[in-house]
């Protein structure tokens, strides 16, 4: 892949995303092989003319080859792995590698070994003439288990193959990497060879993608020491360390003597009615503090059950409370979270349920009907009804089929009359039609709701003279038993931490876990995170099935960038630049989000993140990238603490002198390993062309080059 390649427009960034992956890899712990007995090098060779790849163990074979003894046209390419020299050298299980007419090994098959003549043809090794005869094995692997994985001790080699049978094997993933950028179709693992395995590196990494705002080597190897499973489970069970700034009442009028005075305590205008701190505890949070996984749920939550900055009403120190029930629920259950955004203040306001009176046809009054509509189209069973899988049902004429009515939005509107703002400190019962005030929960008003029955989805009744919070509690109850609600949370918590387009199987998994956690429970936030992050499609050293994967958000993207790099950064710069890329933080531009979760791109798959990835986006996101590896950004007088952002360059310049493990190395953090052999030489070459003495322009250039790449800004 050329250097200008590497700089995506979205047409080539759609056809990424089609092209994600392949081997689910459980992460499950296999017994170690000792390194014991004699190991040959497996040599690979590369023929420039047929464009062929071949492989041997037998040196004389090698040595014949490399003094182009044989058919002319062959050169090695570099990759050397070692295998056992004979049964009785290798582990208990092991199986015989054999030599075919494809050029290359394969296992297992009948031991035929067979050795290139000078015409470039394929002759017994014994050196008769004719075809390729059955011989005795040369060299001995492992086989990998059911699920692709190769015992400690031992290093995966995983099979490409090209439309006309070309075959490939290499132990390194960039190499797998290159044949399926190439267009070649990745097979997965096929042997178990001596040596240290990457293809855990590479899985923790992966991990980091989906858990974290970003990887950096330190955290990598904090969750290798501890596993995988292992630290998932911490993280589920660590206490909260993020919260949101706890910002003091202010009215929603603001007085002509709340000005900002260009002091850090006198930003009375900006930290009170502008969501600037909340921007800013975020990027702190995400960039600094240990509780990730957290953070990253809560980040999800608050992208499905969405409230906005963007509409004034809701003043900051409210929105604040309402992203801060996020952190406080992301692993608690759906329904007791779903109860608390209905009565939240914020959630009031911006979807109309605050203040809805009761309806009074002689008056011309009927109930708002958005939150009732929303509830359901966007926070619990969506607009039709689902298999577990995630797939619509369809009729007998093969239509789909709709979750509810018009009909029951105007019931449902009804269970939502009555509630109103608390009063100033929640002191006493409101009133009807209270102003905006967003310390507590919204409270009711009896004489404000609707007493009559409601029928809701399949006839299900509310019944006549309950009150406002029996309405309440058993409208939320009958949403939450509803089945499309396990497969409709499920596929949308996947798509946001995982996979745009998560196979049905996988939906089916996690929806499964959501309707029962394995205790009875349905809803358990902390059971179903689980399951995504550990299933076997979440899982492994590379994904190269098309669908797998995900654009990375503007917000990810941003706060990845400065993670992997290190250096210090207040964010207060990094905050501001969200929106420029079509995400300004908490600012959505409607309660679909920045994106919709069905979103489509040019393949048919899913692709919600590519919606906002337009050409003018993308410009801005190269532009941001551009900043981050070629800007620093001073403190800001007018900001508490403000220290600046600047990334720390010392350790990357100390790679600059060797540029292939500068580049290695970048792509191990910022790509999973993800990057090609053939990528990563022509950001070697590109990088090389700068001065050996220039070390902090090599390390920039080098990580502006692997941030702008498909495999950074594409989590697979």
């Amino acid at each position: 892949m050329g250097i200008s390649k590497l700089h995506t427009r979205r047409a080539r960034a759609k056809t990424v995303v089609a092209g994600l992956l392949a081997t689910g890899m459980m992460a499950m712990v296999l017994p170690a092989v000792a390194q014991t007995g004699n190991t040959v090098d497996s040599v690979e060779f590369f023929n420039s003319r047929t464009g062929e790849y071949y492989r041997t163990d037998i040196t004389t074979e090698i040595t014949a080859i490399d003094q182009n003894a044989v058919a002319s046209g062959w050169a090695r390419t570099g990759q050397t792995y070692r295998l056992w020299r004979t049964q009785a050298d290798a582990p208990a299980g092991a199986t015989p590698v054999v030599k075919l007419t494809s050029l290359n090994f394969a296992t297992p098959a009948s031991p035929q070994v067979c050795s290139l003549n000078k015409s470039g043809k394929l002759t017994p090794l014994g050196g008769a003439t004719g075809g390729c005869v059955p011989q005795t094995s040369v060299t001995y692997a492992l086989l990998p288990d059911a699920d692709g994985n190769c015992a400690t001790g031992t290093q995966p080699v995983f099979q490409a193959a090209s439309a006309n049978n070309n075959t490939r094997f290499a132990n390194q993933l960039s190499v797998y990497q290159e044949m399926f950028d190439r267009g070649w179709a990745a097979q997965g693992v096929r042997l178990c060879v001596p040596g240290v395995s990457m293809a855990e590196d590479a899985d923790v990494y992966r991990l980091l993608k989906h858990a974290t705002f970003g990887a950096n080597e330190a955290l990598m190897l904090q969750v290798k020491q501890a596993g995988i499973t292992a630290w998932v489970d911490n993280q589920l069970n660590m206490p909260a360390q993020s919260s949101m700034p706890t910002l003091p009442f202010y009215p929603t009028l603001r007085a002509t003597d709340c000005v900002d005075s260009n002091t850090p305590a006198t930003m009375c205008a900006r930290d009170n009615y502008t969501i600037f701190q909340i921007q800013l505890r975020f990027t702190q949070n995400a960039l600094t503090k240990q509780d990730q996984l957290r953070q990253r749920v809560a980040f999800a939550l608050s992208q499905i059950l969405v409230t906005s900055g963007a509409d004034n009403t809701i003043m900051p120190y409210g929105m604040a409370k309402y992203q801060q029930l996020f952190l406080d629920q992301a692993f608690g259950n759906y329904k007791d979270l779903l109860t608390a955004v209905t009565l939240s203040p914020a959630m009031g306001d911006y979807l109309n349920m605050a203040n809805s009176n009761k309806p009074d046809v002689a008056r011309g009054i009927a109930a708002n009907e958005n939150y009732a509509r929303e509830i359901m189209q966007l926070f619990s069973i969506g607009l039709f009804d689902l298999n577990l899988d995630g797939t619509y049902k369809k009729d007998a004429a093969g239509n789909l089929i709709a979750s509810y009515s018009q009909t029951t939005v105007e019931h449902l509107s009804r269970v939502f009359t009555g509630w109103t703002f608390a009063n100033f400190n929640n002191a006493t019962p409101p009133t009807r039609n209270n102003p905006g005030y967003y310390d507590f929960p919204m409270r009711p008003v009896e004489s404000n709701h609707d007493t009559a029955a409601k029928t809701l989805i399949g006839g299900y009744t509310i019944p006549a003279g309950q009150t406002a919070t029996q309405d309440l509690t058993m409208a939320i109850n009958h949403l939450f038993a509803h089945p499309n609600v396990g497969p409709f949370l499920a596929k949308q918590l996947i798509q946001k931490l995982v996979s745009s387009d998560p196979s049905p199987a996988y939906v089916t998994r996690v929806a499964s876990v959501f309707n029962d956690n394995g205790s009875g429970v349905k809803g358990d936030l902390k059971a179903v995170v689980r399951a995504i992050l550990l299933d076997a499609e979440a899982r492994g050293s590379i994904k190269t099935m098309a669908g797998a994967g995900k654009l990375k958000e503007p917000v990810l993207m941003a706060l990845s960038a400065y993670r992997a790099l290190g250096g210090v950064n207040d964010g207060v710069w990094l905050r501001t630049q969200y929106a420029g890329m079509a995400q300004d933080l908490f600012r959505a531009p409607t309660v679909f989000n920045y994106y919709v979760p069905d979103h489509t791109i040019s393949n048919g798959k899913l692709g919600p993140e590519f919606e906002i990835l337009t050409s003018t986006t993308s410009f801005a996101r190269n532009n941001f990238l551009n900043n981050v590896t070629y800007t620093n950004y001073a403190a800001d007088a007018n900001v508490t603490a403000s220290t600046g952002t600047t990334v720390d360059w010392a350790p990357w310049q100390a790679l600059a002198g060797n540029t292939a493990a500068l580049v290695d190395k970048l792509s191990w953090i910022l790509a999973a390993g993800a990057l090609s052999t053939s990528a990563q030489q022509q950001i070697v070459n590109a990088v090389n062309t700068l001065a050996a003495t220039d070390t902090l322009g090599r390390a920039r250039a080098a990580a502006y080059l692997v941030l702008t790449s498909n495999q950074f800004q594409v989590d697979r």
